[in-house]
């Protein structure tokens, strides 16, 4: 099938967005700081240099935001500093591998948020699609040997709920706002909403180690800043659940071949054997939703 110009060009956008958000794990773990300190001061990185850029290009990037949008946009903000909260979190306790394997079961998470909050409707074996997707994951939870592991193993699929309802939000309001109108007001406001949460647990957001700080700005900058927003982008010329795919796979790869490399951190045999009824179902899951779609359009 031909493909145009510019249809070619979000595909290598979202293989882009792919290669910069990968390294976002082992960039948290190399900077050895508290979760919510590394989620707020990430965010924060981005929203300020998105705004730079937002006030670069004079500002019209925000031209054309009712007040359905900018709400939509502070939601899909909060559900990002979630998103962020646990995922992050998840990484004190279980492998890259678990924690990184189990957040990108997005695409589940996608496709029945699509059913409730959209009212989409999905074949009726789309749900044992996902039930063998969640077996994966039980699979994986339940052969973790590290201590707290299946703590982090529930924090990390949080993460991955909280993910897909960012993205579901997020495909509604690309559908009317520009990219980087978007994604200032959702990355300020997940900044805000994490900076709130780190104030009420009492994390410490001073004093940390200037090793540290490379690290959280270069989690801000690369998976943020060009990762992230790029996603929002190709959310603009694809579905939730096709951007949520591309995550799963490309970012897993990613992810585990840097965690082996920079830390040493090899996957479990029961990380591997539990991604495979995750692939599988995931896959399952969008070939289903796919070809319901093309039974809506005849």
């Amino acid at each position: 099938m031909h493909r145009s110009p510019s249809h070619r060009s979000a595909i290598w956008l979202l293989v882009l967005a792919v290669l910069a958000v990968g390294p976002a794990a082992v960039l948290i773990r190399l900077a050895a700081a508290p979760p919510i300190t590394v989620a707020f001061y990430r965010m924060l990185v981005a929203a300020v240099a998105i705004a730079i850029i937002v006030t670069i290009r004079g500002g019209r990037d925000l031209h054309g935001l009712d007040r359905s949008t900018l709400i939509r946009s502070v939601v899909a903000g909060v559900l990002l500093a979630v998103h962020f909260a646990t995922w992050i979190t998840s990484l004190e306790y279980t492998s890259v591998a678990n924690s990184v394997i189990i957040v990108t079961t997005q695409p589940v998470w996608a496709a029945l948020l699509g059913v409730w909050y959209l009212r989409e409707r999905i074949h009726a074996v789309t749900f044992a699609a996902i039930a063998l997707a969640l077996a994966g994951v039980a699979i994986i939870s339940g052969g973790n040997p590290q201590s707290g592991g299946r703590l982090g193993d529930l924090l990390a699929l949080i993460g991955a709920i909280m993910a897909a309802s960012y993205l579901v939000v997020g495909r509604q309001v690309r559908q009317r706002a520009s990219t980087l109108g978007y994604v200032l007001i959702a990355y300020s406001t997940a900044a805000l909403t994490l900076g709130l949460w780190g104030l009420i647990v009492e994390t410490p957001f001073v004093h940390l180690k200037t090793a540290s700080w490379p690290w959280i700005i270069a989690a801000g900058l690369g998976p943020s800043v060009i990762g992230h927003t790029l996603y929002n982008r190709a959310l603009k010329d694809f579905s939730a659940h096709a951007v949520a795919t591309t995550i799963l796979g490309g970012e897993t790869i990613v992810a585990t071949a840097l965690a082996m490399m920079v830390l040493g951190e090899f996957p479990s045999p029961w990380a591997i054997l539990g991604a495979v009824p995750i692939a599988i179902g995931v896959i399952w899951t969008l070939r289903l939703e796919r070809r319901q779609v093309l039974a809506d359009q005849t």
